[in-house]
């Protein structure tokens, strides 16, 4: 072997070398494992609302696991058409089987994700295999529909206030008449200037008339 190829071998066993050391020591850092311990579960819903695979799955707002798959499907019995989301969770998670599952979001429009509030039977927990029920989001098209209803009532309630201001300020009803009127002003001015000449007349009382038989 010439002393060109021993040099060349040398440099590519040394680039060799450098991979395997930068790999394992990236891998340590991020406390990899190729092979994670844990179990599968399905998650039946009627409405996924976007939730895409590789989303993150939570527990009490930490992070468990992740989404598998995904899959439609129609049941036999309701002959309606729902979804079938498939998580993987880690081995020591411990889910109560009456726990609510709901697709949440991240962020007012960010990424979708699976959110899991625990329950309080923790004599039975989810298992490898099993399937349970989620709470279907509320689709976007019937936010925005309430929204416009409010919208429309705060409105009409604005439109009610401002009819009511204006005629207080045309001086009707009572409460225009007391500010607006000066009639009703002069009276009350009138009547506190006499009170304050004569106090006695905040004790008096007129004598009631005896009922006639």
């Amino acid at each position: 072997m010439t002393t060109k190829s021993r040099l060349e071998l040398m440099v590519g066993l040394f680039i060799v070398i450098a991979l395997v050391i930068l790999v394992s020591f990236v891998f340590l850092i991020r406390d990899f494992q190729i092979i994670k311990p844990g179990y599968t579960f399905d998650i039946i819903f009627g409405f996924a609302n976007g939730v895409k695979v590789n989303a993150p799955t939570r527990l009490a707002g930490v992070d468990i696991g992740e989404v598998k798959s995904i899959n439609i499907f129609q049941d036999p019995q309701s002959m309606q058409t729902n979804v079938r989301v498939r998580v993987w969770v880690e081995r020591d998670t411990r889910i109560p089987i009456d726990s609510q599952v709901l697709i949440n979001t991240l962020g007012l429009l960010g990424e979708k994700y699976i959110e899991i509030m625990p329950g309080e039977n923790y004599n039975e927990f989810v298992k490898s295999g099993d399937a349970i029920s989620g709470k279907n989001p509320v689709p976007i098209d019937e936010i925005t529909e309430e929204t416009k209803k409010l919208v429309a009532k705060f409105d009409t309630a604005l439109s009610g206030l401002n009819e009511i201001l204006a005629k207080i300020k045309e001086g009707q009803g009572t409460i225009g008449k007391f500010i607006y009127d000066e009639t009703m002003y002069k009276n009350l001015e009138d009547m506190s200037a006499d009170l304050k000449r004569n106090p006695w007349k905040l004790l008096f009382r007129p004598k009631e008339k005896p009922a006639k038989k």
